[in-house]
């Protein structure tokens, strides 16, 4: 023990003091190990859930984990972390908000939807001094660095990040020559300073001459797939997917949006000719406008504290040519639905504190109707039959009741008719199933594959001693398309546990009834996140219908807020 103290105290003595003194607050902040996860593929490259509010840059590294065995302290048995693998390493190549472009830079490997990232994590890492000093600086960046595989100049090893020092200056490059980041060196030795790193790119707007508006939105986005053809909407390009087909269609992602999505509604909410898309959240609610390919916030409506929100549909009840807002919500076991209307010079809440839930639905001969039911107090969170909802004045009243087959949830089902114009209901099942039934309620075909899928939930009532409640999760919408098919969510995760739901990865799919079961038409690419809700409708102005969803690519964590996104698929 004495000669350890002795050669500590050598060092502490002979050591220079720039070894000493701490890295720059910024060069630390360049280099942090990030946690992130891939969303999805797109031809050669793959999206992450990481952008430059993260401090990412273009040229990071991401390296792709793999979870090991667990570390055991050896007395208490606790599980103190995991052996993780480096399985390859990513590079960012472009950054948008929310989420950002990467490149596989390992061969034989793949970097499949949900596959986990860490920044600069075991990262081959080269440091070349070509300075006379007595490399302070090399064992102060290694030693504060500990998440990069530093190499000796001897290993055969490619490194995919050298760092140079010279006698000025600290470079950074990636192993294609490009800079990362430059630090300048005082004459002291000791870093000081930051010079301009890499230059980040954005996606840059299209300049051709008045392409459609989606079509805009995807050569501005879908500019970082590569796509060498002029039709951003060509059949590289991973967007609808048809059996049988190559075909494919466009894709855009609007900004990050913080928290988790409940509903959406694209309408021309305020009269000025545009639509507005209104996005739901579980405690606010968002109106944007996407107008020459651009994502722009217009609103945010507050909301009373404490209230969730459980669905967002767009009616124009009053009919006077600008759709209202309704929303179911809850608060303490009660619900406090809402409707939201534009006055003129801002959205307000114009009625409130409604007792019924609230859902818009297209009805045979009616065209889209406003429905309701009451809350149940007991075990069923539904009571009675739907029934219809009218606006007079100030208030929601109440008209009569629906007639719809027994099992059929008000928020997850759609008529629709076959050749023969006989009716029938597609509706989802409180297990996640979709059915077909006749009009008399005779059950027709049951899927045998999970639809749906919803992490929107809430305790309808209190619960006594000894009684446990069980959420009331709101079952995802189906619509039908002018082609007669149903569209239907679809997402895959964890719901077992119905109070944990948990979806990481979802898609669309299109159904046809065929007159004896429902055969796929097409679905969209599957993504990594959950679909929150969808509509189809004219959201970026360009005169056509798109199909428009809310997608979460990340969940909420203990650390970090959930990430969700409106999503449009080109449908023409």
């Amino acid at each position: 023990m004495k000669l350890l103290i002795k050669l500590f105290f050598c060092i502490f003595l002979f050591t220079p003091v720039s070894v000493l003194a701490e890295l720059p607050k910024q060069i630390e902040l360049d280099y942090v190990v990030l946690s992130g996860y891939v969303i999805m593929p797109i031809n050669d490259e793959y999206i992450v859930d990481l952008d430059a509010s993260d401090n990412l840059h273009v040229g990071d590294i991401l390296t792709l984990v793999k979870k090991g065995a667990n570390i055991y302290h050896p007395v208490t048995k606790e599980i103190l972390g995991s052996v993780d693998i480096p399985t390859g390493f990513l590079q960012v190549i472009r950054i948008n908000s929310g989420y950002s472009y990467a490149k596989l830079l390992s061969a034989n490997t793949e970097a499949k939807n949900g596959a986990e990232v860490r920044r600069f994590e075991q990262v081959p890492t080269l440091f070349i001094d070509k300075t006379a000093g007595d490399g302070a600086i090399a064992r102060q960046i290694k030693m504060d660095l500990p998440q990069f595989k530093w190499l000796q100049e001897s290993d055969s090893a490619v490194p995919l990040l050298t760092f140079t020092l010279n006698p000025d200056a600290l470079v950074v490059k990636t192993s294609d020559g490009s800079l990362l980041h430059s630090y300048k060196v005082s004459d002291n030795q000791q870093l000081i300073a930051k010079t301009e790193p890499l230059r980040r790119s954005y996606v840059s707007q299209s300049t051709k001459p008045e392409p459609g508006l989606l079509k805009k939105a995807a050569d501005s986005l879908l500019d970082v797939f590569n796509l060498k053809d002029d039709d951003p909407f060509s059949p590289e390009n991973i967007g609808i997917i048809r059996p049988g087909s190559a075909e494919k269609r466009g894709i855009w992602m609007g900004p990050n949006i913080s928290g988790n999505p409940v509903g959406v509604a694209v309408a021309d909410l305020d009269g000025d000719g545009l639509q507005e898309t209104a996005v739901a959240l579980d405690h606010k609610l968002l109106i944007g406008q996407i107008n020459q390919a651009k994502y722009s916030e217009k609103a945010e409506v507050l909301i009373p504290a404490g209230v969730q929100i459980l669905s967002l549909d767009a009616v124009d009840l009053d009919r006077n040519g600008s759709p209202e807002l309704y929303l179911t919500a809850t608060v303490s076991h009660e619900l406090v639905s809402f409707v939201v209307k534009y006055t003129g010079s801002a959205y307000d809440i114009v009625i409130d504190k409604v007792k019924w839930y609230l859902r818009a639905v297209e009805l045979p001969g009616e065209g889209r109707v406003l429905i309701g039911q009451r809350k149940g107090s007991g075990k069923e969170s539904f009571f009675g039959n739907p029934f219809y909802i009218h606006l007079k004045g100030n208030s929601l009243v109440r008209g009569e009741e629906i007639d719809l087959p027994g099992l059929i949830n008000m928020y997850s089902f759609v008529p629709f008719t076959d050749d023969n114009n006989l009716l029938y209901y597609a509706y989802l099942t409180q297990g996640d199933y979709l059915r077909v039934v006749s009009a008399a309620g005779v059950e027709l075909w049951a899927s045998g594959e999970y639809f749906g899928g919803s992490e929107t939930c809430f305790d309808n009532r209190k619960g006594n001693d000894g009684d446990s409640v069980l959420p009331t999760c709101m079952r995802s919408r189906l619509l039908k398309t002018s082609d007669n098919e149903i569209l239907v969510a679809q997402n895959d995760g964890q719901r077992l546990m119905q109070r944990w739901r948990k979806y990481k990865k979802s898609r669309l799919v299109a159904l046809t009834w065929n007159g004896f079961s429902m055969d796929e038409s097409w679905r969209t690419a599957s993504q990594q996140g959950y679909l929150g809700d969808f509509v189809l409708a004219d959201a970026d102005n360009d005169g056509k219908n798109d199909l428009v969803m809310v997608v979460k690519f990340k969940h909420e964590g203990y650390l970090n807020k959930a990430r969700s996104a409106i999503v449009i698929y080109a449908l023409d």
